[in-house]
């Protein structure tokens, strides 16, 4: 079996195709134009999720990664407020 080949498209492409789809356009049989489909549906559920581009996906990223540092940071200091002893 062939290795599968990962097929890159934008988001625009990717809502067009399930477009046709929708519409019964695409011939299902071939199994070429059922990947695309798939990889269609793939890429607008990850854009819908993650955001639009690969910049949006690396801003809810850092956000992510920065709340979790605050978060711990911010357990961090109360436990030592209360673990340590007063000066």
């Amino acid at each position: 079996m062939a290795p599968r080949r990962q097929v890159r498209m934008t988001p625009e492409e990717a809502q067009r195709i399930r477009a046709q789809d929708a519409a019964g356009r695409l011939d299902h049989a071939d199994p070429e134009v059922r990947r695309v489909i798939e990889d269609a549906n793939r890429t607008s559920v990850r854009a819908h999720v993650y955001g639009r581009d690969a910049a949006a996906r690396g801003t809810i990223r850092w956000s992510l990664l920065v709340t979790i540092a605050a978060t711990a940071v911010f357990i961090v200091g109360l436990a030592l407020h209360f673990l340590l002893p007063p000066m």
